[in-house]
């Protein structure tokens, strides 16, 4: 996408027009960092600039496209890493500790416009966007920072309420782009539950199941445990004994051939996972559910 001229940035004032619809534009930008080049740029306020070493908190939400280039954001308490390309939009949120930069080999190109308001205070509490900072732009995003810097280059102050409203165009579409993101994740989730299932007796590791899935441990665990509760491989187990437990409960087979059924290297380790589970041996659960003489 073009940037209709050279690197600029404007930090703006509380607005009592923005206020009235819930949005207000308080900053926007274009940056082209060449590879090799020192970033970020001692020219913002101090408010606002960051070192890698400390990273930063902002007191606003920012919108960051990056459409050449590519780099890392390092982003909330667990300091998760997360690669930028081109093409990548970063979400930041108040209050919640952050950095980024491009790679020196590439350097990168970066839009932004920050905003603050009850329109995106709603909508980060209610979900509709978050807790993944990193989405993918699309035309409309494109045309939307296009706009932006046209408009903030004219003149940023009378054009304020026309950006604030261009905010929240791109919280629309970032809030549409997390509803089918969640819809996609939920398909996938539900794919690999059902493999889950399917293989509980032969079950695959979850860092394998990550990797098929083009994923990063880290984020499909998390992924996962948003969409059943608990970790993949306290899924895994947690089958596996319902299995168990079918078997125990309608079948006369041995502790030991339940757990060659069940892919366990023997009938001690499937008896202390069945244990720490459900606080009782398969035998005693069994002898439970079918006491003598009944």
């Amino acid at each position: 996408m073009g940037a209709e001229g050279k690197d600029y940035f404007v930090y703006l004032s509380e607005n009592r027009l923005c206020a009235a619809w819930g949005c207000t534009a308080s900053s926007s930008g274009y940056t082209e960092i060449k590879p090799g080049m020192v970033y970020p740029p001692v020219r913002h306020p101090d408010d606002h600039h960051f070192d890698w070493e400390r990273g930063r908190i902002l007191q606003a939400y920012q919108i960051i496209l990056v459409s050449a280039g590519r780099g890392r954001l390092q982003y909330g308490p667990a300091h998760s890493v997360m690669e930028i390309s081109a093409g990548s939009i970063m979400l930041l949120m108040p209050g919640i500790w952050h950095r980024y930069s491009p790679d020196d080999r590439t350097g990168w190109t970066e839009h932004w416009i920050e905003c603050r308001g009850s329109a995106f205070d709603f909508a980060a509490q209610a979900g509709l966007v978050g807790p993944d900072p990193v989405y993918r732009s699309n035309a409309d995003i494109d045309g939307a920072f296009e706009t932006i810097h046209h408009l903030a280059r004219a003149d940023a102050n009378a054009n304020q309420p026309v950006l604030a409203t261009l905010g929240l165009q791109l919280l629309a579409h970032l809030a549409k782009s997390a509803e089918s993101s969640a819809r996609n994740n939920s398909f996938l989730i539900q794919k690999v539950t059902r493999n889950m299932h399917s293989r509980c007796s032969d079950p695959e590791r979850p860092e394998t199941l990550a990797r098929e899935l083009n994923l990063s441990y880290s984020h499909f665990r998390q992924m996962f445990k948003e969409h059943t509760g608990i970790s993949p491989k306290r899924y895994q187990i947690t089958i596996r004994m319902q299995r168990a437990q079918d078997l125990l409960a309608n079948t006369n087979k041995s502790i030991k051939e339940i757990a060659a059924i069940l892919g366990f290297n023997s009938a001690f380790h499937f008896s202390r996972q069945f244990n720490e589970l459900y606080g009782t041996s398969p035998r005693n659960w069994r002898a439970h559910l079918h006491p003598a003489g009944s």
